[in-house]
């Protein structure tokens, strides 16, 4: 294999993942966490957006909308395509995402404002995600999850400086807003008014008027509503996967790897001593040592500092500190050079005079290296896997190249391969059962290849890759009359029922126009008339399940103005019962839940419009085609 190919391997198939990996060890050397400064090298790269003269780049894009149809894919399943979220618009709202995060970064640097290598480093490692059971920091957790976020070490860092820079930026817009009272109050009144209502089912399987269908009724019905008796598109494919998880334990971790690794991270598993502080401050040196004076003279620290400074207990207080946590070195020499239960002389800092009392010493720690050596053989040997899953991956492109087909090249290199004699878009077979361990991407892969042809080499998350061969294609068609007689015959009857139902409660709402009311109505159908629990705009409070149309009808109602709806099988003839106004002031939390939220939407409108004024001040370039190739 060329050079070349073996590069363009390395960036578009295995290693688009596996780099991050390796890079990320570079940028714990030499990034945020503390020694040196890191630059990242430039790309040059197609940009699909400009705002002013910073660019958002194609590779930027396609990571993002990766990300939201991973998600999207995770609530619809494999059979959402590109070209439905296309539809749906997804491509274009992740880029307005991007350009509008781009414009407050941008406004934000015009201000002057900046975010330090510390502020980044600090509120990563105070990341409750990023810390292990014994609430440290850890490398290893931090990697794994943001490498399950489809991110590099240098990509979330730089993508976590943005995010504070734009929170500073925004921060006078999304603080101290407040809806006014007036329309809180008025929001609130309409939101929670409650009503009950009484209401009675017409069952469409009870409409036995319905006549039996013959053959020439059936087979239009089974024409006309083809969709629904559809087979769906087949697939039959032949599926290779290389996943760090098939291999990850048949790598080999010495024990000099194991210990090498915690030497080197040895920093990781430690914790320093910490003492829990007390602190009187004073300005004037003399009420300094009279307070110094009554306590080592028995008298009690809290009492004393009432006395002499006026500090209630709780003021007292400093926290369970680490000596570098106290930022002045006076202090922290002083605290951490006295035993527990014990008072410093007067201690004079730019802040005045300080008496330290030292509550409680916990002393340093250290795990063992048979405490995390679990821990470190797994990263080490997941490690190792990215490794080998590279190589293997350029030896199978080999095979490819060579002329092999998938199977063959699996075969060769002890992969397993896996038969699927038929899959549908929602990961179903011609049974109807759904398949086992094969994740939604793999479906798309599979229905976005062409028959009798190999799928490119393509990411499995963080965890390997996979390939695919597509093996036949079984286009949808619609079953024989002859096959689903029965099936079509009870379709038909259902929609019958449903057309007749319809037909019969427009005729009872019309009766109840008059002197006829609902339980007239029950009692000539042999139903019972039955009553909600009380429930507001949204249905929320029904026990039973009312259509929607139902819900919102009754709030709309005048009087005793009757209301219908229907569901697949049944229709529903309601009226209201009673109407509860809501009451602001019986319910403060409701009411200030209410108000935050409000404020939070009035937030938002302002943002909206700060980053419209930021679009005309800066200018935004959108690169259409860059945008199509990209997606």
């Amino acid at each position: 294999m060329s050079e070349t190919k073996k590069k363009k391997s390395f960036r578009e198939t295995i290693l688009s993942w596996g780099a991050k990996i390796l890079l990320s060890l570079l940028v714990l050397s030499f990034g945020v966490w503390g020694i040196g400064d890191y630059v990242a090298p430039q790309h040059s790269q197609s940009a699909v957006a400009t705002i002013g003269e910073v660019e958002i780049s194609s590779h930027e894009f396609q990571g993002e909308l990766r990300q939201q149809m991973n998600r999207l894919q995770g609530i619809f399943g494999g059979n959402f395509t590109n070209e439905q979220a296309k539809a749906m618009g997804i491509g274009n709202n992740v880029l307005q995402t991007l350009i509008q995060q781009r414009l407050f970064t941008e406004g934000a640097r015009s201000m002057g404002l900046l975010v330090s290598n510390d502020l980044v480093s600090r509120e990563i490692r105070d990341d409750a995600r990023f810390k292990s059971p014994g609430g440290d920091f850890n490398r290893l957790t931090f990697s794994e999850t943001i490498q399950r976020a489809g991110l590099s070490e240098q990509g979330y860092i730089d993508l976590f400086r943005e995010s504070l820079l734009q929170t500073q930026f925004l921060s006078g817009i999304q603080n101290g807003r407040s809806a006014p009272s007036a329309l809180t109050d008025q929001m609130y009144r309409y939101r929670n008014e409650k009503r009950t209502a009484n209401y009675i089912e017409i069952k469409h399987s009870s409409i036995n008027t319905v006549p039996a269908a013959d053959d020439e009724a059936l087979k239009k019905f089974h024409k006309d509503n083809a969709a629904q008796f559809t087979a769906p598109e087949y697939r039959a494919i032949t599926l290779v996967q290389m996943r760090i998880k098939d291999i990850v334990d048949e790598i080999d971790v010495s024990e000099e790897q194991i210990k090498a690794a915690y030497d080197d991270r040895i920093n990781e598993f430690k914790t320093p001593e910490t003492r829990k502080i007390q602190q009187i401050l004073l300005s004037d040196e003399a009420k300094a040592k009279e307070a110094y004076s009554r306590i080592t003279a028995g008298e009690d620290y809290v009492k004393v500092a009432k006395a002499v400074a006026n500090l209630d207990a709780a003021a007292l207080d400093l926290g369970t500190l680490t000596k570098t946590q106290l930022p002045l070195k006076e202090l922290a020499d002083a605290a951490f050079s006295q035993g527990a239960d014990t008072v410093s002389a007067p201690v004079k800092s730019p802040l005045g005079w300080h008496i330290l009392k030292v509550t409680e010493i916990k002393g340093a720690t250290q795990k063992t290296l048979a405490a995390v050596r679990a821990d470190l053989k797994k990263g080490i040997a997941s490690e190792k896997a990215v490794d080998s899953l590279y190589n293997l991956s350029n030896k199978f492109e080999d095979e490819l190249g060579g002329g092999a087909s998938i199977t063959e090249a699996a075969q060769r290199l002890n992969f397993k391969i896996r038969k699927i004699a038929a899959i549908n878009a929602t990961g179903v077979d011609a049974t109807g059962k759904k398949i086992t361990d094969i994740a939604p991407n793999i479906i798309q892969v599979a229905f976005g290849t062409e028959q009798d042809q190999d799928s490119a080499l393509t990411d499995f998350g963080n965890s390997g890759y996979f390939i695919l061969h597509v093996d036949g294609v079984t286009a949808p068609a619609l079953k024989p009359f002859a096959k689903i007689r029965t099936d079509i015959e009870t379709a038909w009857k259902a929609a019958q029922q449903a057309t007749a139902a319809d037909k019969k409660v427009k005729a009872l709402i019309d009766r109840m126009k008059g002197a006829t009311t609902l339980a007239d109505i029950a009692k000539e159908l042999k139903v019972t008339v039955k009553t909600t629990a009380e429930f507001i705009r949204t249905g929320a409070g029904l026990k039973a399940q009312l259509p929607g149309s139902v819900v919102s009808g009754l709030f709309k109602a005048q009087g005793k103005e009757a209301v219908s709806g229907a569901t697949n099988n049944t229709h529903f003839i309601a009226q209201v019962k009673d109407t509860k106004q809501a009451n602001p002031v019986a319910d403060k939390k409701g009411l200030d839940q209410l108000k935050t939220q409000l404020s939070t939407n009035i937030s938002n409108d302002i943002t909206t419009q700060l980053a419209n004024a930021l679009r005309g001040k800066l200018g935004v370039t959108i690169n259409r085609s860059a945008v199509d190739a990209a997606f």
